[in-house]
């Protein structure tokens, strides 16, 4: 139902107070007409402000009366104010963040004759009145006007200050998006005098796909270079020839640093575009705590659908140096819960993981095994994979395999290093989170099965399937489990919130228990979403309590089957 039809009355009004207007004698005419196909009501007014008739167009959008009318001229592309959008729209008092149902179209256009007729008045010494704004706009709203924009870091800046005062080439890695294409300052180009430099704080990926060269330079207040940037009659080539002696080609990218000002151009055949510079700020958002996590070394052990987001979260967090293990390859069935996507298509995960971790931060260190724990592989390379195992603070589980789980309980077991694991309800109805830290829980197999003792109570009804799918493998035998990507993102988001606080102090921990169910709807023991049953889990054996760890060079592992032959 339309604004108009639910609220008829509203509309009586507005054409009330609008009408009201006409015998003040500055309004001249109003003409309505509904649009209920569109759902919005226009009325064509004209009137007077600034000594000039207006003839302008209120347009009632269909969310009216909780959002405010639109006040253009109905002539397409005239100017008349100093406060007026791109489309033509003029910026009055009553706008979208100040805006209550109170106010009316009477008031918006009393609103635009005190505008127009302010701005028509000169002041003593002849120039034009301004209004002042009240507009604060962010400089995400101020970009939403430049199409050309050039990401430059401040140690790029600082980098080319070093070299002094000559121009420089400088690689860019140029993105196109629909409403914008981005420049990415990537690089250095080397010359006689200094060595090319690579700007480590982009992702390598980016770096690779330099396929432009700019020219930049440091600026002087009102130097020649200066001048023909701030010159808007200069022809491209005329700009150009102040950065570089080649003769102008047509195209190309110029940019000047002035007092910690950055002003750019991109040269056309017969026009010049100013390129906006992305301004970026280094605000911490991250909790302070998480900074003793950055020495951190974590294993992700399956870097299938919740291992991909655990992952990716902890670089968020501030994790750096990661351990990968997975065997699998990325496919396109894979989209609809990996936090991969097509560009990782066809790649091993771990290789894909790698990528994505450090298109996070580029900092960050990641070492993998491409290989599943428990799969046909030499005894040299499984003990490889599980000795740097072994070199991790915290190991973090996600294959749902039995065997691969064993394996990596059995590292954390032996080298006293805390390992955090998770599972998701086949149907995607719950899961669960849990932890086992030296001297704090029992080992990780015994956790695993006091879990499952606690979800075969008998008073229970019977339990979901667990751990029966391997979802992070999929071998062609086995179906896959179905959940949606919502019910992966929300156990993983517990994993690695789990997981970061496994790498603190005991005495910091947020979670008094080590293990959680988690229910997302009605079903099992679950009687509505989000309900969480904590997990009382024994106290660890007085022997482990305190006691020394084993290490292991992992010449032998008792308890691990051979590799089966070959054939």
């Amino acid at each position: 139902m339309n604004w108009f039809q639910r609220f008829p009355d509203r509309l009586e009004q507005e054409k009330e107070a609008v009408g009201n207007l006409l015998s003040e004698g500055w309004v001249k005419q109003v003409v309505w007409a509904v649009d209920e196909s569109a759902g919005t009501v226009s009325a064509e007014v004209d009137f007077e402000a600034g000594g000039k008739l207006r003839e302008v167009r209120l347009v009632y959008p269909f969310v009216y009366p909780f959002c405010p009318m639109q006040v253009l001229p109905r002539a397409e592309g005239e100017r008349w104010s100093n406060h007026q959008w791109p489309s033509g729209e003029l910026c009055l008092e009553m706008r979208a963040d100040n805006w209550h149902t109170d106010f009316n179209g009477a008031d918006m256009l009393l609103s635009a004759r005190k505008l127009l007729g302010t701005e028509a008045q000169v002041d003593d010494a002849g120039n034009a009145m301004r209004v002042p704004t009240t507009h604060h706009f962010t400089p995400a709203q101020l970009l939403n006007f430049r199409a050309l924009r050039l990401v430059i870091s401040d140690a790029m800046i600082a980098e080319v200050i070093r070299r002094g005062d000559e121009v420089h080439g400088m690689d860019l890695t140029a993105i196109s998006h629909d409403g914008c294409v981005v420049y990415f300052a990537v690089g250095l180009v080397g010359s006689v005098e200094h060595d090319g430099w690579i700007d480590v704080g982009i992702p390598s990926r980016l770096r690779a796909k330099a396929n432009l060269i700019a020219r930049v330079a440091v600026l002087q207040k009102s130097d020649t270079r200066h001048l023909a940037l701030l010159d808007k009659k200069r022809s491209p080539a005329e700009v150009w020839v102040q950065f570089s002696p080649i003769a102008y080609s047509g195209y190309g990218i110029v940019v000047g640093l002035l007092e910690g000002q950055v002003v750019a151009k991109w040269l056309g055949d017969e026009k010049a575009y100013d390129v906006a510079r992305v301004p970026m700020d280094n605000q911490q958002r991250a909790p302070g705590r998480n900074s003793t996590i950055a020495g951190k070394r974590v294993a992700i052990v399956g870097c299938g659908s919740m291992g991909s987001k655990v992952a990716a979260s902890l670089a968020r967090a501030g994790v750096k140096d990661f351990y990968l293990v997975d065997g699998d390859v990325m496919k396109v069935a894979n989209i609809v819960r990996n936090d991969l996507d097509w560009t990782a298509v066809g790649a091993h995960k771990v290789e894909g993981v790698t990528e994505r971790l450090q298109a996070i931060n580029p900092g960050i260190k990641v070492d993998g095994w491409i290989g599943h724990l428990g799969g046909q592989f030499s005894t040299a390379d499984l003990v490889t994979c599980l000795g740097k195992l072994a070199e991790c603070d915290l190991i973090v589980e996600t294959t749902a395999s039995g065997q691969g789980f064993g394996m990596a309980a059995h590292v954390a077991t032996m080298d006293c290093i805390p390992m955090v694991w998770g599972r998701v309800f086949g149907g995607g109805y719950g899961g669960y989170v849990a932890r086992s830290r030296p001297g704090l829980e029992a080992d990780a197999l015994d956790v695993r099965h006091e879990i499952y003792t606690w979800m075969t109570n008998p008073e229970f009804p019977k339990p979901p399937k667990d751990s029966d799918i391997d979802y992070g493998v999929e071998p062609d035998d086995q179906p896959s489990m179905v959940a949606d990507d919502a019910d992966v993102s929300v156990v993983a988001a517990h994993l690695a919130r789990l997981a970061l606080d496994a790498l603190l102090a005991a005495e910091e921990s947020d979670y008094p228990f080590s293990a959680y169910v988690i229910g997302l709807r009605a079903e099992w023991i679950f009687t509505g979403p989000f309900q969480t049953f904590p997990i009382l889990l024994k106290a660890p054996p007085a022997k482990e309590a305190g006691g020394a760890c084993h290490s292991t060079a992992f010449s032998g592992l008792p308890g691990l089957a051979q590799p089966a032959a070959a054939g």
